[in-house]
């Protein structure tokens, strides 16, 4: 069994416990909340007409009085088959309810994956062709500073600068959810540069210590002795083992670009996924918020599966422990 086959192997077997247990971290932190469905969704000046045998009833039908465990165990099957149930109050097939917010919120963030090592890659050979140099320094700190910015400070200063200010971009979206995908693009300038900042601002530091590293290493400086460009050093053989870092962290980049999805469509009121997420969490609908996170935790690891696999194609040291 090859070393590529054999990770992908023990990988999809930690996956499946891994998107276990994180069923059951949301599953126990939506049960711990106060209230259930029921209670979120009766408004407070309306529950005082309910007797308790209304609502036991009412809670009867809803399913909210089964046990712990049978809840539970209805949630992890509907999960696993791919299903993720119906909503609690409109008995709504889930993945109908969320499919155009996911589809938007994959689009944005599909935008922002792509851009982001792209920039990060073009900012790491520019600062790297002269290091500790003018460039390095200003980009460097430009990065550290964007990096040290919670994305929702980030989602403002771009809508008071390129929306307020400027009048470049809308504030607010203003578009339905089912509408196309190009449309959803044309008015999501703000929300995927937003979203990209931060993963620029991580991917270059890590771009950039691996560039300083692979410089200073022996086979570069054995190619600088032989005649070889500076820039033919930085692009075909200091980048090639450069990436190899960046490509170890992807899976904290995915887990922040979906993290930031969140946020940056709460301020710019972005009709995706996340929104949808926070009005679940509020309504105690479990069944959605645990096939949301479900659909993250599975997005994480699979970007950390095609990273692992990047890396068993960069470094043949990898290739070599893994024979081992």
């Amino acid at each position: 069994m090859g070393p590529i086959l054999s990770l992908i192997l023990r990988r999809l077997a930690l996956s499946g416990v891994i998107l276990v247990l994180v069923s059951a971290v949301v599953f126990i932190g939506t049960e711990i909340l106060p209230g259930d469905a029921l209670d979120a969704t009766i408004p407070a000046d309306e529950l005082i007409y309910y007797t308790e045998g209304d609502l036991d009833r009412m809670r009867t039908e809803l399913g909210l009085n089964k046990p712990l465990l049978e809840r539970f165990g209805i949630v992890l099957w509907n999960l696993v088959t791919f299903d993720f149930g119906v909503t609690i109050l409109t008995q709504e097939r889930v993945i109908d309810f969320i499919y155009h917010p996911l589809m938007n919120s994959l689009l944005m963030a599909s935008v922002a994956v792509i851009l982001t090592p792209l920039v990060s890659i073009a900012l790491g050979i520019w600062a790297a062709l002269k290091p500790g140099g003018r460039t390095d320094g200003i980009v460097s700190g430009a990065t550290l500073f964007a990096y040290s910015m919670p994305d929702f400070v980030v989602g403002n200063v771009f809508i008071i600068t390129f929306a307020i200010w400027l009048g470049l971009a809308p504030a607010v979206l203003m578009v339905a959810e089912s509408a196309p995908w190009h449309a959803i693009l044309a008015v999501s300038i703000l929300p995927v540069a937003a979203l990209t900042v931060s993963g620029v601002a991580y991917q270059f530091r890590l771009l950039r210590a691996g560039m300083v590293e692979a410089l200073d290493s022996e086979f570069v400086e054995r190619a600088r002795l032989s005649g070889v460009p500076e820039w033919r050093l930085v692009v075909t053989h200091a980048l090639p083992a450069a990436l190899i870092p960046m490509l170890n962290g992807s899976a904290q980049f995915v887990a922040g670009i979906i993290s930031g999805t969140v946020v940056i469509e709460a301020v710019f009121r972005f009709p995706g996924i996340g929104l949808e997420l926070i009005r679940a969490i509020a309504q105690r609908e479990v069944p959605t918020v645990q096939a949301i996170t479900f659909c993250a935790a599975f997005a994480v690891i699979l970007a950390n599966l095609l990273a692992d696999i990047g890396v068993l194609a960069l470094d043949p040291r990898v290739r070599r422990k893994s024979h081992g």
